[in-house]
């Protein structure tokens, strides 16, 4: 597997950051984007959108979907803020439920919808966040409006009961989005399984496609309930009709689209998504359960990440994490550190020998 990957020299454990880039990467990126700018110049929108429309097939093979349930986005930070603010108007309903632990672009996200007369309210860090009754708890208030619910946590790395949190806000009547960045690609995800509204992710980390190219995925019935106010050319059901006095909405995810879209990191995406979905997420996700269990047979007592519903990442407590962090990466051992501890991450181009390689350095 390492071979079919551009890899640093050394042992690189930072998926859950940048995913390595594929080998061919460059001349997909190529064929999709620059021959037909080269050859077409202005025509080549019709294979420039040919191109998009091949990650929203990608994205859509990856997570169960249909196509016309993916919209592209820039970032995930985007995707949620065209969602929560596209969110009908409830009486009573002006909470944005979210965890302590949520990647903290979201929860800025969330903070400034306060200009729209939202509220945040935070589960704490730690095993409350963990229990789906803990959510229903909470959205049985009746004040909730939407729920971010993170699939797995770009820290500690513990995997949510997602299907039960969404089931439970569905009996209350809440929305909810799913934040998916750190487990796509790695964990398997199946949007039919949960009852969400929403999911976002990026293939930025373990899809190894880079950043730029993002997503939503709408539910049916979500679709019909939104109406995004941050819309472009791109959002209305016939782009190229232009006239400035009728939008329209697209009849599917497209509406949350917005203006020009960008090209170029989607070809990447695509491309990236394809060779991830060759080798199959199930077949990566035991890869990297059976690596992490090995860290944590070989340093009982120093995990202080999840143990049993993990996502991709491991914490190992050190003595010293910047120290620590500066002796590995002199030894190209490339990893991070979060909360005092160093972070890693094995993806299908890590080995046994990595990880050894890792724990004698430690």
């Amino acid at each position: 597997m390492r071979a079919h990957f551009h890899m640093p020299e050394g042992v690189y454990l930072l998926s859950h950051s940048v995913g390595c880039l594929p080998r061919g990467s460059e001349a997909a990126v190529a064929e999709a984007f620059y021959q037909p700018w080269s050859e077409a110049g202005g025509d080549a929108w019709p294979a420039w959108l040919g191109a998009v429309t091949g990650f929203r097939e990608a994205v859509a093979r990856l997570i169960g979907a249909r196509v016309d349930q993916v919209c592209p986005q820039t970032n995930v930070s985007g995707a949620v803020a065209k969602i929560i603010h596209a969110l009908p108007e409830r009486a009573g309903r002006d909470v944005i439920l979210l965890s302590e632990e949520d990647f903290p672009s979201i929860g800025f996200v969330a903070s400034a919808a306060a200009a729209r007369g939202y509220r945040t309210r935070f589960l704490p860090r730690g095993a409350e966040v963990e229990d789906a009754a803990r959510w229903a708890a909470e959205m049985a208030a009746g004040d909730v409006q939407v729920a971010l619910v993170t699939h797995a946590f770009s820290n500690r790395s513990a995997r949510l009961p997602v299907d039960a949190i969404t089931r439970a806000a569905r009996r209350e009547g809440v929305f909810t989005i799913v934040d998916a960045v750190q487990t796509l690609g790695v964990v398997p995800v199946d949007v039919a399984e949960w009852a969400a509204d929403f999911v976002v992710g990026s293939s930025v980390k373990f899809l190894c496609g880079g950043p730029g190219a993002a997503f939503l995925w709408v539910a049916d019935p979500a679709l019909a309930a939104t109406d995004p106010i941050d819309v472009g050319w791109f959002s209305h059901a016939n782009p190229f009709a232009f006239d400035i006095h009728d939008f329209r909405a697209a009849g599917d995810a497209s509406r949350f689209w917005g203006g020009t879209p960008s090209v170029l990191p989607f070809a990447q995406g695509a491309y990236s998504i394809g060779r991830i979905l060759d080798i199959g997420v199930e077949t990566i996700h035991a890869h990297n359960q059976g690596l992490i269990q090995r860290l944590h047979d070989a340093l009982p007592g120093r995990i202080h990440s999840a143990r049993e519903r993990r996502g991709n990442a491991v914490l190992v407590a050190v003595d010293d994490a910047a120290a620590t962090l500066a002796k590995l990466r002199e030894a190209c051992l490339f990893v991070d550190a979060r909360e005092g501890c160093i972070r890693l991450s094995p993806h299908i181009y890590n080995s046994a020998d990595d990880i050894d390689r890792l724990v004698a350095a430690i």
